[in-house]
């Protein structure tokens, strides 16, 4: 969606909104006030009749009097929009004060309790009359009757107006978000123009919107944070090829395809890790076979690391199928010519005849320290206890603890 369309969605509506509930809100109190003042100046008109007609036993011969007939004609004449005033007496009879006959039917009014006003009704000529009856003495009641046309006639104009007014804020909401959705969209399209640009000076004469200066310079600033950090990666890249060589590499390799073993193989729980920077071709394999496991640790040589770690990779493949084929002594001896391998320790062991705690290719008199260390704490995990040894010791291979496991079988 464009700034644009966005613009017009959201402004005009909202201006039109705006205008057409005010000019209800308007048009509502308008008609509902005209109407109250209607329906008083008929009630007036019934009420004011009312009090005459009660006081005169005989109303015919009251109105025939040339004076009082006048006076009350003038009064009548006073009353704005009178459509007819009318006093009805027990028996039926009507007696217009002014007017000819009532637009309203007898039967339908009854002997009102209290001055009413009943609902408008239109004649027979299509007018609006709006009517009120008042009770008098004597078992008389006054029914006075206002053209209503008027009041219809004013709201009719109020809603024209009121509609004008609507679609004026429609036409001011569209020029207004026609203009500023425009103003945008120049801002935008210089901004991105100058995006590229290095010319600050430039940018400030050709921005006229602070937020779209502020766009510009974020979006500057970022480009030149990633260019920085793209150059610093390019020179990082090329440090690091400076750096790497075949030792580096396969140390890096090696601690992916060999990493620590933590297993539980015939009731025993097994953990085994190098300590310190131990040899490229340094490995454990542990062969599990039913209810026997064997682990061996071994060291390959090799004309560099990376051929040591190859041979070391094959070793324990070998040693983990195949240590247990047999006599496990003549499969670590054959393993040893096969792959050339510098040192290699092994232990079996069944569900019923545990090994020894630790088995180690470490170098100098370690081995015996760890063995040392393993007795003294026969508590821990064997995990926890080669951490600590890692801590301890200043060693360097293999190193593994073995104890029998709480939960017993394989994992």
């Amino acid at each position: 969606m464009t700034v644009r369309r966005t613009f017009l969605l959201l402004v005009v509506p909202l201006f039109l909104a705006l205008a057409a509930v005010n000019g209800a809100l308007l048009y509502v109190w308008e008609k509902t006030e005209a109407r109250r003042g209607l329906e008083g100046q008929a009630i007036a008109a019934a009420v004011t009749t009312a009090a005459f007609a009660a006081g005169s036993d005989d109303l015919a011969v009251t109105l025939a009097d040339p004076r009082r007939a006048a006076a009350l004609a003038e009064a009548a004449a006073s009353i704005e929009g009178l459509e007819g005033l009318y006093v009805v007496d027990p028996e039926g009879t009507e007696t217009a004060i002014a007017g000819r006959a009532p637009h309203v039917s007898k039967r339908r009014i009854g002997m009102p309790t209290a001055a009413t006003v009943l609902p408008v009704r239109t004649a027979l000529d299509g007018r609006r009359i709006a009517t009120a009856v008042a009770p008098a003495e004597r078992g008389r009641y006054v029914i006075a009757e206002i053209d209503a046309e008027p009041l219809y006639a004013r709201l009719a104009k109020l809603r024209r107006i009121i509609a004008g007014v609507v679609a004026g804020a429609g036409a001011v909401g569209l020029a207004l978000a026609l203009s500023v959705a425009g103003r945008i969209d120049r801002e935008l399209a210089v901004n991105s123009a100058l995006i590229a640009s290095d010319d600050a000076a430039a940018e400030a004469a050709a921005l006229s919107i602070r937020e779209t200066r502020d766009l510009a310079n974020a979006v500057r600033l970022m480009r030149t944070s990633v260019s920085g950090r793209l150059s610093r990666s390019a020179r990082e890249l090329a440090l690091n090829d400076r750096r790497r060589t075949e030792a580096v590499a396969v140390a890096a390799y090696r601690a992916e395809a060999l990493p620590p073993v933590v297993a539980t193989a015939a009731g025993v729980r097994v953990a085994v890790r190098a300590l310190g920077a131990a040899p490229a071709g340094a490995f454990a394999a542990l062969c599990v076979v039913e209810d026997r496991a064997a682990l061996a640790l071994g060291e390959a040589a090799g004309d560099g690391a990376a051929e040591a770690l190859a041979m070391a990779l094959a070793a324990r493949g070998f040693f983990e199928r195949a240590l247990l084929d047999g006599d496990p002594a003549a499969r670590a001896e054959q393993g040893r010519a096969a792959f050339g391998l510098d040192r290699v320790a092994w232990t079996a062991w069944t569900a019923g005849s545990p090994p020894p705690q630790t088995l180690g290719l470490l170098d100098g008199d370690n081995d015996a320290r760890a063995a040392a260390y393993a007795r003294q704490t026969p508590g821990l995990a064997p995990e926890a206890v080669l951490d600590d040894l890692a801590a301890l010791l200043e060693a360097t291979g293999m190193v593994a603890v073995l104890r029998p496991s709480r939960e017993g079988g394989q994992s």
